[in-house]
């Protein structure tokens, strides 16, 4: 759904805006600060993704307006709106960039240009899948990552893809909790390629090979035991990996009784405790894991 997409999107910008229009524009701004005006261009629509270009000279200074969108439509009227409340509040020009990433081919999208009597207007229109994935892959910033799902294969199958991504992701955040914010996302942008049960399989596959003593929570909750100078260390490092992964929600309990080197029905019992410290009943609790076994049957 387009919401999860823009929660995506925006969440990543303040990482991702100088990498990514160094990658695609080819722009390096002097400086980018947020611009303190709140500009409401309908009550239900506010413009955001909204820099301040800023230059040792204030008269070379412009607003720098970065917008994904998923669906191919004409923004030129819109985007006509957006430069004027802008200006109008800022006195400042506008440059405006909209960065393409849905499926659809981008025909309606291109058209950036709006000619009116007295008036002329243009916007940037840049579309993720003309740049080949490899272009992202090389980066050094997971949320710049990311954008190789949406990117142009070339010979690549998508699990090729897919399995790239998630090594580099690996590569770059380790064992950290990051990890799992940004597989997430990309079973997320996925959705976008049809390619989110590609992603599944191989975050699943990865799983296998994950050593439990090198996760970040693992280690946690052992060092808190031993802080503490208790035995059951170890015990509440295994509970906070267990609430990790099932946090995910990708795994069924026998892949983690398998990584965590309990039985299922400790698992369960775990799960349940976890469902019920977060407000559900036990009725409820019971209910979710029963779904749970449903959604993903143990492979015995």
């Amino acid at each position: 759904m387009p919401n999860d997409y823009d929660k995506i999107f925006k969440e990543n910008l303040d990482p991702l805006l100088l990498p990514l229009v160094k990658r695609l524009l080819v722009l390096v701004p002097p400086k980018l600060e947020p611009i303190d005006a709140k500009i409401q261009v309908t009550p239900e629509i506010e413009m955001d993704a909204i820099r301040r270009v800023v230059h040792d000279d204030p008269r070379l200074d412009y607003g720098l307006q970065i917008e994904f969108h998923v669906k191919n439509e004409d923004l030129r009227k819109r985007n006509f709106l957006h430069y004027a409340m802008f200006h109008h509040k800022t006195g400042l020009p506008l440059r405006q960039i909209v960065i393409y990433v849905g499926s659809d081919k981008a025909t309606l999208i291109r058209l950036n240009r709006l000619k009116l009597i007295g008036h002329k207007s243009m916007f940037e229109v840049i579309v993720i899948q003309d740049f080949p994935a490899e272009h992202f892959l090389n980066s050094d910033t997971p949320e710049e990552i990311l954008f190789a799902i949406l990117g142009d294969y070339g010979v690549y199958s998508t699990d090729e893809i897919v399995k790239q991504i998630l090594g580099r992701l690996k590569k770059l955040l380790g064992g950290k909790n990051q990890l799992r914010k940004f597989q997430k996302q990309l079973l997320t942008l996925a959705r976008l390629r049809s390619a989110e049960l590609i992603v599944k399989n191989q975050i699943q596959a990865m799983s296998f090979d994950y050593d439990v003593k090198s996760d970040g929570l693992y280690l946690e909750g052992l060092a808190e035991g031993r802080e503490e100078g208790r035995e059951e260390g170890i015990e509440l490092s295994i509970r906070h990996f267990v609430n990790n992964l099932w946090d995910f929600r990708e795994s069924s309990f026998h892949k983690i009784a398998l990584l965590t080197g309990l039985n299922e029905d400790q698992v369960q019992a775990i799960v349940k405790d976890i469902l019920q410290n977060e407000g559900q009943t036990e009725e409820e609790a019971l209910a979710i894991i029963e779904q749970h076994k449903l959604e993903f049957p143990s492979e015995e």
